[in-house]
């Protein structure tokens, strides 16, 4: 890998997994969205994600242990067929997608998170259960 020799790679990677440990943690609130992103003014955004994930999954693994036996099977039962859906085109299609449209995907997410910050839109109050919302 030739990224590793380069500085840059490092001054971007150390904030990035910092922010997202932190951030996942219970400090920094929505900070975790800026791992990627961050990570990838220096490097590809596929090397990036491919960098994150597993220290994404070992966070996962320790909430999914916390809170085991408090799942809300309603929620879960609306939200896994879409999950398994995006998945399955996402595996079947990471093939065909250059790297300039995965920097392009990254950059709009970001902005779309960005802008629903800024706009209070994490301060909605809870609504009730959307079927087709939750399964897309």
């Amino acid at each position: 890998m030739p990224f590793i020799s380069d500085p840059w790679f490092y001054a971007a990677a150390i904030p990035a997994v910092l922010i997202v440990g932190l951030a996942k943690g219970g400090f920094g609130a929505g900070l975790a969205m800026l791992g990627v992103p961050l990570m990838s003014f220096v490097i590809s955004p596929i090397h990036a994600a491919g960098i994150m994930l597993p220290i994404l999954c070992a966070i996962y693994l320790v909430t999914v242990a916390s809170y085991r036996g408090t799942v809300h099977r309603p929620s879960l039962v609306v939200l896994l067929p879409g999950a398994i859906l995006g998945i399955t085109v996402g595996y079947l299609s990471a093939a065909w997608v250059s790297e300039a449209y995965v920097r392009l995907i990254v950059d709009i997410i970001t902005v779309l998170f960005a802008l629903d910050y800024w706009t209070g839109g994490t301060a909605r109050p809870a609504a009730k259960q959307n079927v087709p919302k939750g399964v897309f």
